[in-house]
């Protein structure tokens, strides 16, 4: 019935209406009470404690394999210009499973021949999980998830191949992070499915209920720009734009305007728009989405149109690895959520400081002068060497876990660290974190930040005597004695930045989010034209490129407050003129009237919340 529908619906499409096709299940999301169908005799997935799934299946028995691609085969029939793989097609989160699978005992058996000896469940996870180092059943785990998802998206792009070659397959994601422990192959993946096609993700935007602006682009740069820095820079990025439970009541069409206008940065060639119920209702044209859209869609179009978001990226080079699964060490080896990596810390905050970033997945991406943000363990995909050359190189930060994890490797001397030890929250040693550099913060001499409840764990920092140490804050105990360091810059180029410990690879703890914290960091980046800043309004995240000699900022307001005024830090004097392109004026270019004081940018020109602007910025220079 469904296939006859297409068909129909294909052949009374207008000119310029095409055909793509969303097959919702690949081995199935969760059980939700159902079984399988009789003569559907697929393996069924089972997760690290042995239980079976009822639905779920195993994605590398060969039933399903033939069955999942005889189904798109069918599909591939009806001649669409796309067919989707939905964000099912992996191995963590097919409830009610504990985390995921699979651990069925035909990849016992393959888990053993590559240990060489017989294993047992339990055996196979304790030592794939094992405190520490990673042990060598931990690479046989990540590498069997890999092959066997790039051999499901094979035999699926072999079979829509035979029936029309011309069909993109297009992948869905979840969160990196937890692709990530599951070995995930991007580029090889969406190889695999495109056979030759241009590539196609449908990356997740972390909100299916409408949240806080300012906590939603904590998200967005965490995880929908980790995405597409893990995939090739001509990946086709549709991302997936879906309104659950389908109504206004869980999300506004502002928000979801906000959501299109800030997704801009990933580069996109359009959007997948979920927004109405699956059970049978058809579109809700008395919800009005259809103005909204109309309103909104040459807006976009223009700003895509300025080649922005297609030229190379600027600001504060985040580093990250995909594969880093494979090389950090667990703390308690106790749930597969020890196998997510956090690298995104810096990422989060600075989008709401206000300070420009980009992602980098290599060392030899670095460019001279870049200043390289680093969180995690991240350093561990990297020799000595190679570590030693970044920071003989650049200026360097890094979190509280980055600091411990270079001490650890032996490298601590890289940083002036002769010894380091955590300080957990709220076990009374820590209360406060104090300024000690006799700047104003927030208009406050000597300021504080709480270091207790909403902050998290800190790093205390032993340096060696002949380390350049400068302390801008110090923690403090209930007492008010001086604990330890707080945020420091070592060397005049490594900047330690020393919270971490985080529950999360995406949390935030509120307790970072403060002018403090905020101006202290974006005060002490070297001044540099490739790390343009934001000043004043939290929340106001600047996303930074170079285009035709010019300098283009992309601010998106995610506070709940309009900003009166915008005002950048650049380190030029010599701006000579600013196009601007604003989501609350239209399609329109105008000419914003500003000022320049010393490397400061300011211009008169109001920033609604909820809006952004495009700024085209000319430098006498060039």
């Amino acid at each position: 019935m469904y296939l006859r529908l297409l068909e129909d619906v294909r052949e009374r499409l207008p000119d310029g209406v095409t055909l793509s096709v969303n097959q919702w299940h690949s081995l199935m999301h969760m059980d939700q009470g159902k079984t399988l169908k009789p003569g559907q005799d697929f393996r069924l997935m089972r997760d690290a404690d042995g239980k079976e799934a009822t639905l779920c299946v195993c994605p590398a028995g060969e039933a399903w394999l033939e069955y999942i691609s005889g189904l798109y085969a069918r599909y591939a029939g009806v001649m669409p210009l796309r067919l989707w793989i939905e964000d099912d097609f992996r191995f963590h989160n097919h409830a009610p499973l504990s985390w995921g699978g699979c651990f069925c005992q035909a990849h016992l058996d393959r888990f053993s021949r590559a240990a060489g000896k017989e294993l047992d469940r339990a055996d196979f996870v304790r030592g794939m999980l094992q405190p520490g180092a990673p042990h060598p059943y931990r690479r046989v785990w990540l590498d069997s998830c890999r092959d066997d998802l790039l051999l499901a998206a094979g035999r699926i792009g072999q079979a829509v191949e035979e029936v029309c070659p011309t069909a993109q397959l297009g992948l869905m994601s979840s969160l990196p992070q937890v692709h990530a422990a599951e070995g995930r192959d991007w580029a090889a993946l969406l190889v695999k499915l495109a056979r030759g096609n241009p590539m196609a993700l449908r990356i997740h935007l972390p909100a299916y209920s409408e949240m806080s602006p300012g906590r939603y682009m904590l998200a967005f740069n965490q995880v929908s720009m980790l995405n597409r820095a893990f995939v090739p820079p001509e990946t086709e990025v549709y991302p997936e734009l879906e309104n659950f439970p389908y109504s206004l009541y869980t999300k506004s069409r502002a928000f979801t305007r906000f959501q299109m206008l800030s997704a801009l940065p990933l580069n996109v060639r359009g959007m997948t728009i979920d927004l109405f119920d699956l059970n049978g209702n058809g579109i809700v044209w008395p919800e009005n989405w259809q103005e909204m859209f109309r309103a909104l869609r040459p807006i976009l179009d223009s700003l895509q149109d300025t080649g922005v978001f297609q030229a190379r990226a600027l600001g504060v080079r985040v580093l990250v690895h995909p594969d880093s699964s494979y090389t950090l060490h667990t703390r308690q080896g106790r749930e597969m959520e020890e196998l997510y990596p956090h690298e995104t810390l810096f990422a989060g905050l600075f989008g709401a400081y206000g300070i420009s970033f980009s992602y980098v997945t290599s060392l030899r991406s670095l460019e001279p002068g870049d200043i390289v943000a680093v969180c995690g363990q991240v350093l561990r995909n990297f020799d000595p060497q190679s570590v030693a050359q970044l920071f003989g190189n650049h200026f360097v930060l890094l979190n509280g876990d980055a600091a411990e994890t270079l001490y650890g490797m032996g490298l601590g001397h890289l940083a002036g660290i002769a010894s380091c030890r955590w300080i957990a929250q709220d076990s009374g040693a820590v209360s406060y974190e104090q300024a000690e550099d006799g700047r104003v913060y927030g208009g406050i001499h000597e300021a504080r930040a709480s270091a207790m409840v909403s902050c998290c764990d800190v790093l205390s920092i032993r340096y060696s005597e002949t380390a350049d140490v400068r302390a801008m804050s110090g923690f403090y105990g209930f007492d008010r004695g001086r604990v330890c360091h707080g945020q420091a810059i070592i060397g005049g180029s490594v900047y330690i930045f020393p919270f971490g410990r985080l529950r999360h690879p995406t949390e935030i703890p509120p307790m970072l989010l403060n002018a403090l914290r905020a101006q202290m960091l974006a005060d002490y980046l070297p001044a540099t034209r490739t790390v343009p800043r934001a000043i004043g309004l939290p929340h106001l995240n600047v996303y930074a490129y170079w285009l035709e000699n010019r300098l283009a900022l992309y601010a998106v307001n995610a506070a709940m407050d309009d900003c009166p005024q915008l005002e950048f830090r650049l380190d030029s004097t010599r701006v000579v003129s600013v196009q601007a392109q604003g989501s609350a004026r239209g399609a329109r270019a105008y000419q914003p009237e500003f000022r320049m004081e010393g490397e400061r940018l300011t211009l008169m020109d109001r920033l609604p919340a909820f809006e952004s602007v495009l700024l085209l910025i000319s430098f006498e220079d060039g």
